[in-house]
Parts: C-alpha cells; structure tokens; sequence
C-alpha cells in the first residue's frame, strides 16, 4: 500500500523543503499542516546571497501585490499587512513599514512581524528610514528622518529593547531633498539626496555628530568630499520598466518606490539602490502605486519574538 505524501516522516519532509527554492518552498508550505510544521524553520535554497534583489509592487486593490524575481518572473502574493503601508526602509529581507501611525518590522515571505513601541510620528510623506540590522540582532537600531525642512534635518533614533525614542536635529545648511538612507560600515547612517549631497550621523558618539559632505562624483572643487565604499544605481525601475524586464507599470500608474543595500558582485563593496517616483505618462492617472526592493528571504521568527 503506498503511503500519502503527508505521511513522509518529519526528517525527510524537512530535507525536501529546505533544497527548494523560494516559491516553490511557500507553496510547499501551503500544502498541508503537517508539511508546514516539517518547514517551519527552516531556509531555503533562495536566502543564499543574490547581488539583484527582488521587485515588490503593492498599494493596488486590496492586499493582492506583485512579486518580480531576479530573472523578471512575476508572481502574484496575498499580503494584507501592505494594504495602506508605506515601507521606509528594506534591509536583508525585512521591511520597516508604517500603517495607521503604527511602525513595525515584516518579512514578506515568512509573515514575520515585530512591533515597534510608540511610533512618533503621524505622516511619513516626507521621511525616510534605516535599521543597521535585522530586528532580531541585538545591535540593531532605527533612525527615521524627517527631510520636509530644506534647512534643518529632524531625526528620530531607537534603540533594541528601548521603549522610547530619541531625536537630534541638524541645521545651518541648505539641503536637498533626502531621498535614501543607509547603515554605512557598521559606524554611521548615510542620508543621501538625489544628487552628489551626502548628510552622516554617527550615533555612537558622545555629541552624536552629524557632517555633511560631498560624495567624490561632485563637480564641484571646492566641496569637501568623501570616497564612500558603495556604489549608487539610479532610476533601477524606471530602466528595467523602458527595457520590459518588469511589466508592471502602464501609461497611467505613478509609482513611488523603497530602495535597498545589496552586495555588489565584486565582493568589495554594496550595491546602494536609490528609491525613485515615476509619474503617470497620461493624465489623469488611475493608480497611485508604491514598490520596494527586497532580498528574497524566508526569515523564521518565533511567535514570542519582540522588540
């Protein structure tokens, strides 16, 4: 008599789900309670580093988003945890997302979520973010920066395991628009505007020190500058739309987008993937959508898991 596949011992079920890929590894899942349980914590194939990240396109109707991989195949993902978010910052598979005045960590792929305590602020629309690790590390910080004044910077800190938020401010300078913002060398945060202009705050000391700078692409001699240990790619969605690599967008959608750090493929410095605002071709446009980058990791968190 053959045995059902849901019968298949524990061990065997759990080396069969962690030799897939992605998202045969979530259908996988799907299948059964018990072929859930044998994958529960588990990693698949697909947490292995990839130098492309992966395209997450939500803030349609409902909670239905669209899912693009590195090789430009798109999948189509129920996550109603977007339904009304905006994502500021993504990092190693996790995305920092705001809803309703609340602030909170997610995985996309595993449904893992972590609470933020007393989310200071009421809008986003003018604020990026960054985290220096995923949630789960005890190093693990939030900053959220308020770049709606073109001369002082506001910025919002937390620490793991603190309840309450700090906050520095900067002025007596003319600022760009910030656009994208980053842990740098496990040392300081970058927030970068959508030219040569380079802001850092290091949180590590006393004065907690902030500088602006000038990355070395500026043209202008008589700017400090700096040679940073990334590399910047522009405009990623806005080329790979004009290319039909991802066939996401029409004429009549904008679309404003969350960008990412991956590995650069030289292995001697990362990728800084810029966030971008498409605006509809054609007027009036029918969709305001939002996307982000993300690395493709099933990241397991235990239910008890907190901040």
């Amino acid at each position: 008599m053959t045995e059902k596949w849901s019968d298949l011992p524990r061990d065997l079920l759990s080396q069969i789900a962690n030799g897939l890929g992605l998202i045969d590894f979530l259908s996988f899942r799907g299948v059964c309670k018990d072929w859930n349980t044998a994958s529960s914590q588990l990693s698949p194939d697909d947490n292995a580093i990839l130098y492309d990240p992966w395209f997450l396109q939500y803030g349609g109707e409902g909670s239905e988003c669209s899912l693009v991989s590195d090789q430009n195949k798109c999948y189509t993902i129920n996550l109603p945890e977007l339904d009304g978010a905006t994502c500021l910052a993504s990092y190693e598979g996790w995305l920092l997302l705001f809803v309703d005045e609340s602030l909170f960590f997610f995985s996309p792929f595993s449904k893992a979520r972590i609470e933020l305590p007393s989310c200071p602020l009421n809008d986003v629309s003018d604020h990026v973010g960054a985290f220096s690790a995923v949630p789960t590390s005890e190093d693990c910080m939030v900053v959220l920066l308020d770049s709606s004044s073109d001369t002082e910077l506001r910025l919002f800190i937390l620490r793991r395991g603190e309840n309450e938020w700090g906050h520095s401010c900067f002025s007596g300078y003319k600022f760009s628009k910030i656009t994208t913002a980053l842990f740098y060398e496990n040392k300081e945060f970058h927030f970068l505007d959508g030219d040569s202009g380079l802001v850092t705050f290091n949180p590590s000391t006393p004065t907690k020190q902030w500088n602006k700078l000038y990355m070395r692409m500026s043209t202008d001699k008589s700017s400090p500058s700096t040679l940073l240990n990334y590399m910047i790619r522009k405009n990623t969605l806005q080329m790979k739309h004009d290319r039909r690599e991802i066939g996401l967008l029409n004429a009549n959608d904008s679309i404003s987008t969350c960008g990412t750090v991956v590995p650069h493929f030289s292995g001697l410095c990362d990728w800084i993937i810029r966030s971008e605002c498409i605006e509809a071709k054609t007027q009036p446009e029918s969709r305001r959508l939002k996307g982000v980058w993300i690395q493709p990791r099933y990241i397991y968190v235990s239910p008890t898991q907190t901040w």
